[in-house]
């Protein structure tokens, strides 16, 4: 059974409790993009219930897997802890290669991983814009030129009218950079793009996008400075 099958078998033995997750056709293109690089290091901004790092779970070789969440229990279920379908789903070998960061924002992974460092970095967290584009500046220069950004809920308004948060949606299509999609998907709703070598300008296309749209969320006071 390769690893895409045996991502589906134990998708259908999540627990009851797990609502909001990836969905299998998203955390199968999570997992093929993740085994293409060096399966050294991935990190996840936006643990939730688990079900993602599950899939990126399948992923780890040698390597390991760092999931942060500004939580400390799931939000749809406060008597579980963010990560605990993992916990459940994963045998302990898997789990041996994961660590839990949380309460953990953005700014403590950029403060624990050192200049291009980060091959591969999924985010899946605060959709409001202008989350995805503040996590992505946070991180940006713990990533490693050619490093891979898979983002959830890419065209999430289109797929859910109920869910007008239009961050991650906003951040993909602006940037100008080597992307992938779901192409077999009548609508991609995750979606990946290339780190560039030259850094300044993507961290400039960033920037735009910041203050091109309106912001349907507050920031904190002073975090915009504080990420120069």
């Amino acid at each position: 059974m390769d690893l895409l099958e045996e991502l589906a078998r134990i998708y259908a033995e999540r627990p009851d409790w797990v609502t909001g997750y990836i969905s299998l056709r998203d955390a199968r293109f999570l997992l093929s993009r993740a085994l293409e690089g060096d399966g050294d290091l991935l990190v996840e901004l936006g643990t939730a219930s688990g079900m993602s790092t599950v899939a990126l779970a399948y992923a780890l070789r040698s390597g390991r897997l760092v999931t942060y969440d500004i939580d400390t229990h799931f939000y749809a279920d406060r008597t579980k802890r963010v990560g605990d379908a993992a916990r459940v789903m994963l045998s302990s070998e898997q789990l041996a290669g994961i660590e839990f960061r949380n309460p953990a924002s953005a700014l403590n992974l950029r403060e624990d991983c050192g200049p291009d460092t980060i091959p591969f970095l999924f985010i899946d967290a605060n959709h409001k814009h202008p989350w995805p584009t503040l996590d992505l500046l946070a991180v940006l220069p713990c990533l490693k030129v050619g490093a891979e950004v898979v983002m959830h809920d890419i065209n999430l308004p289109e797929i859910s009218p109920d869910f007008q948060t239009w961050g991650a949606k906003r951040l993909f299509d602006d940037l100008v950079a080597e992307k992938r999609l779901d192409e077999a998907a009548a609508i991609p709703n995750i979606g990946s793009v290339v780190i560039p070598p030259d850094k300044a300008a993507f961290r400039a296309q960033l920037v735009g996008i910041l203050h091109r749209h309106p912001w349907e969320t507050d920031a904190p006071e002073g975090l915009v400075e504080q990420l120069g």
